[in-house]
């Protein structure tokens, strides 16, 4: 295959295998009243499907140094469509909807990175690293389209048969990459020539990759904060001036929201290539932080359709960086490390995705859910989150500099801006 053919594969196969992923987010103002839920319930619900992957990833993902990545693929899509099946039909409470919904995180723990892995394996250079941005955007077009999908079909039969009939995304994906992927034949030479599995202690040694690792939690932290929230907070922006023309339904917006991914992140890897990833990522991070800090402040007090333009703003600029970030740690993981590279920057990242939903949660509730100042606190919280990843790269990065006795830019992002 060419590498725009599997760039292609792996991205639709990626869409298609989250085609449940967004049915919580996209039903919060439903089954929260269907189920009596609280912010912080919501919160915790929300943030099970990151506490499912976090867990999982660094197993799944470091395996793929051992084993055919392609075998934890298949198998995880299964659990993907199980997880789906399963809130379908017996998920009644906040207890039985994060057990479901966990197990959905634990799917895309064995698919997301595990197929960034068998993506990146099959590409060098320049190639690599636009692959790496497409996927990784791809990532917010498969979140959209469930958006898409769960609320439409909701509104036509229900939830229940939405995720139900969404299951069958995962289904699909798993059948067209065991018959479109085909095995890797160096599975043994891998096993052989990798370091003992789970022993991350050289990767958690290397202070440039934490950095980053760090910043991905904050940017993960923000970003799925927002994702979680998107379609509460329009709603209760909404319901401040009922008189405004302008109300698009909320998750139309918030599948709008999260394709912003995309383009940002294609976009914003192709500025870090020329202007640098360092300076790209810490840019980005402070000018989402500042938009977070006036956004929950705004229902009531502008038109509504003002407050759904800086939502999606915010939402790309908590996008623009993310390509940026998961190239620059490909590009500086030794090869028989990728896999312990990617698990150990996955799991410190998803830890900020399962963190998000619940500190907005937490914070609005104890701030009051019913008051612009209780949303306005939360998301004060998500850009206080999203600071700790450029301090991260600018005292990590330091740090890494003196170990290499003065030298200049760490050897990632040297590589990611000149394309190499």
């Amino acid at each position: 295959m060419s590498p725009r053919q599997l760039i292609t594969l792996f991205c639709a196969a990626e869409m298609s295998g989250m085609a449940a992923y967004a049915g919580f987010f996209a039903q919060v103002p439903t089954l929260a009243a269907e189920w009596r839920l609280t912010a912080v319930q919501i919160g915790f619900v929300s943030g099970a499907f990151y506490a499912g992957y976090m867990l999982a990833v660094p197993i799944l993902v470091t395996l793929t140094d051992h084993r055919d990545p392609r075998r934890i693929y298949l198998s995880s899509m299964l659990a993907s469509a199980l997880g789906a099946v399963g809130f379908a039909m017996l998920a009644d409470g906040m207890v039985l909807a994060a057990l479901f919904h966990a197990l959905s995180g634990v799917g895309l723990a064995g698919t997301y990175m595990p197929g960034l892995r068998l993506l990146t394996d099959r590409l060098q250079g320049l190639s690599r690293s636009r692959a790496v941005a497409v996927y990784t955007g791809s990532y917010a077009v498969g979140t959209a389209g469930s958006f898409l999908l769960i609320g439409g079909l909701s509104h036509a039969i229900g939830w229940r048969w939405a995720f139900g009939l969404a299951a069958g995304g995962p289904l699909l994906a798993s059948i067209g990459m065991a018959v479109l992927c085909p095995a890797d034949p160096s599975g043994e030479e891998r096993a052989r020539l990798t370091p003992a599995i789970f022993d991350f202690r050289a990767v958690l040694a290397n202070p440039a990759v934490m950095a980053r690792a760090i910043a991905y939690a904050a940017h993960n932290f923000e970003l799925f904060g927002l994702w979680s929230w998107a379609v509460a907070f329009l709603a209760f922006a909404y319901a401040q001036r009922p008189a405004d023309r302008l109300h698009p339904d909320e998750a139309v917006v918030g599948a709008l929201l999260t394709l912003m991914l995309l383009p940002a992140s294609v976009a914003g890897n192709e500025i870090a290539a020329r202007v640098g990833a360092r300076r790209w990522i810490i840019g980005v991070m402070t000018a989402s932080a500042m938009i977070a800090s006036v956004l929950g402040f705004l229902p009531g007090q502008v038109p509504t359709g003002l407050v759904v333009v800086l939502c999606i703003a915010y939402g790309i600029a908590t996008a623009a960086e993310s390509g940026t970030l998961t190239a620059s740690v490909v590009a500086a993981a030794e090869p028989r490390y990728r896999g312990m590279t990617m698990a150990a920057y996955s799991m410190i990242g998803f830890g900020g995705s399962c963190a998000g939903p619940m500190v907005f949660g937490l914070v609005l509730q104890l701030a009051g859910a019913g008051r612009v100042a209780g949303w306005g606190a939360a998301f004060l919280a998500m850009g206080a989150g999203a600071l700790t990843g450029p301090l991260a790269l600018v005292i990590l990065d330091r740090r890494a500099r003196r170990a290499k006795d003065g030298g200049t830019a760490p050897a990632e992002d040297r590589s990611e801006a000149s394309g190499r």
